[in-house]
């Protein structure tokens, strides 16, 4: 076959683009006024669990913040700086250690004042860094350089790392860094009964939960900064599109989540809604598996990331509202953003070179799904991808099941997989290095190894010299390449239908702020 340089599949593509609108009679009328100040926002799915070292997932950024605050906090509408959290005020002891002076009359949801002691138990043995602890697994991702606190006195704390940590101010700063209240842990019982309603001190406290269904959040009027201004938040799962805009457009909701790019035109003419949102700080993704696999050999994925037309994608599926990233890194990243590095080539004919030299002979590739689609367009990214691989010679399964346990239960099954890497601070350590180091699932799960990838992976997470920094980055954005353990997508494109009257703005990140700093009802 000859030099492919035509788009594969454009006209299945464009056609799967071009879905279904929701019809003007489904929708209803023009929304009702909105019931005093309590807010009803329609989401494409919830949390499991409350308990952030029990969920790490988007949906549970989204609203987990809410609850439970961090020593430090972000401004997230200025440049994410950091600013004072619960601590007023942190400093550098040394290399390893950072001291926080908590700021005095803070209450927790149980009347309890927060302490050091309560930063103390976030942290310890019972929670965190006990070899049993409940919290481990999932909150070592991202702390697994600390150590237990030391407890100064009732408002300070000193906080280190087990060899220097250039991000340490980060990681308290963002997810799994959210500060719980000891006596209400102590109080729950068990671990369950604690994740679905945990204590913190932040604007909201959780007033009830029921998972698939609904979480409401309630005003918290022993808050230490500026009161809240909705009397309460209620989150409700609608998995569909189509129920979730007919929700906004009734008056059910004031805001829906995953508004995807071919609904807003739903949008145009309507008085009272709009659609807001953009890219956020997240990448979506394909996930290999490359243990004992048709993938092992480097040269498939090689060929498969080759066969992936990015652009047309972005293009038809997502009307160019977002954006092909240039490999795993974000502009947040400032000084460690290599503005040199390519995006992912596309080059079927190259693809097809290497599926022979690799000698594919046409084995079945299982490209693993869970049917209700967690991203946006990700069924249609989805079978638009399959599509790409099967022009090149590939042979692949689209596997659709019914949640992710059947993704990844059977390992003898499980050659791909969809997933997102969230830059959860501004520094390839918490996107590259977490999502495929050997913390996080890529490894831990025996999906992919590499062990000059780790080597560098630990340089770039203790140097605190920016060249060095950048240049280890740099080979390990090629290693990613030449030894792929997925690819990169696209940028996630978080749109949100909203009430036009409801002053709230989105973030570039997951977590819906309904604060005083960014919601006013008046």
């Amino acid at each position: 076959m000859g030099q492919d340089t035509s788009k594969p599949r454009i006209g299945a593509l464009l056609t799967i683009a071009t879905s279904v609108l929701v019809s003007a009679a489904f929708l209803g009328g023009q929304a009702s006024a909105r019931d005093g100040d309590a807010l009803a926002v329609g989401v494409q799915a919830l949390p499991d669990s409350l308990e952030p070292m029990r969920e790490w997932s988007n949906v549970g950024i989204r609203t987990i913040p809410s609850v439970a605050e961090t020593l430090i906090a972000i401004d997230y509408a200025n440049d994410h700086r950091l600013v004072p959290g619960l601590a007023e005020s942190w400093q550098r002891i040394d290399g390893t250690t950072l001291e926080f002076v908590l700021r005095e009359g803070v209450t927790c949801h149980n009347g309890e004042a927060l302490t050091a002691e309560d930063v103390a138990f976030t942290f310890g043995p019972e929670r965190f860094s006990g070899e049993d602890a409940p919290g481990r697994a999932i909150g070592s991702v991202f702390l697994s350089n600390i150590e237990p606190p030391e407890v100064i006195d009732a408002y300070r704390v000193r906080i280190s790392s087990k060899v220097p940590d250039p991000l340490l101010e980060h990681r308290m700063a963002n997810y799994m860094g959210e500060i719980i209240c000891k006596d209400a842990y102590e109080a729950a019982g068990s671990w369950d009964e604690w994740s679905r309603a945990i204590v913190g001190t932040g604007p909201y406290q959780v007033s009830a939960f029921q998972p698939g269904d609904f979480i409401r959040l309630e005003r918290f009027d022993g808050y230490w900064g500026e009161t809240p201004p909705a009397s309460s938040v209620t989150f409700r799962e609608v998995p569909e599109v189509a129920t979730r805009i007919a929700g906004l457009f009734s008056g059910e909701f004031d805001i829906v989540t995953n508004i995807p790019v071919d609904n807003h035109g739903e949008f145009d003419g309507r008085a009272g809604v709009e659609v807001v949102g953009g890219g956020i700080n997240n990448i979506l993704l394909l996930l290999y598996d490359t243990v004992d696999t048709p993938l092992s050999d480097p040269r498939i994925r090689q060929a498969m990331n080759l066969a992936i037309d990015r652009e047309l994608i972005v293009e038809t599926l997502f009307q160019g509202r977002t954006e092909v990233p240039p490999g795993m890194q974000m502009r947040e990243f400032g000084d460690m953003y290599l503005d040199d590095w390519p995006k992912p080539a596309y080059d079927p004919e190259r693809a097809r070179q290497l599926l022979a030299e690799a000698g594919y002979d046409g084995t079945p590739i299982n490209y693993k799904m869970v049917s209700a689609s967690f991203y946006p367009q990700e069924l249609n990214v989805t079978r638009a991808i399959v599509d790409m691989w099967e022009d090149v010679g590939l042979n692949v399964d689209l596997m659709l099941v019914e949640n992710w346990s059947q993704v990844t239960e059977n390992v003898d099954n499980r050659m791909v997989v969809n997933g997102s890497a969230t830059a959860v601070y501004p520094d390839p350590v918490s996107q590259l290095w977490r999502k495929y180091g050997p913390t996080d699932r890529t490894q831990k799960d025996d999906w992919w190894t590499n062990a000059q990838f780790n080597e560098l992976g630990g340089l770039l997470q203790a140097s605190t010299d920016l060249e060095e920094r950048r240049e280890t980055f740099r080979k390990m954005l090629g290693i990613a390449e030449q030894d792929p353990p997925g690819t990169v997508l696209h940028v996630f494109p978080s749109f949100y239908g909203k009430r036009a009257d409801l002053d709230w703005t989105p973030y570039s990140v997951h977590f819906m702020d309904f604060g005083a700093g960014n919601l006013r009802l008046d």
